[in-house]
């Protein structure tokens, strides 16, 4: 499962900023499981752990840019794709 923000660019929300989206997309089916937008002065650390809520990433393998690569993060990561 790849992780991934994209910024739709030529379109800007009620507070002027662009669009931004981040998709969870399984690579072996192809297709989408999963989005969530990125809100304002947010980034995507704050978004991902939200995105990981909204799916099931048990015995999955999730790969993530530098941006997702925080301590909160791949905790959150751990506990869902591993019952400890």
């Amino acid at each position: 499962m790849a992780i991934d923000g994209k910024t739709i660019k030529g379109f800007l929300t009620k507070e002027s900023y662009p669009l931004h989206i981040l998709t969870a997309f399984c690579t072996k089916n192809r297709m989408s499981l999963g989005e969530e937008t990125v809100t304002g002065k947010e980034n995507e650390i704050v978004a991902i752990p939200r995105l990981l809520d909204l799916i099931c990433i048990k015995n999955s393998i999730i790969t993530i840019d530098a941006m997702g690569c925080q301590t909160v993060i791949a905790k959150k990561i751990r506990e869902q794709v591993v019952d400890i």
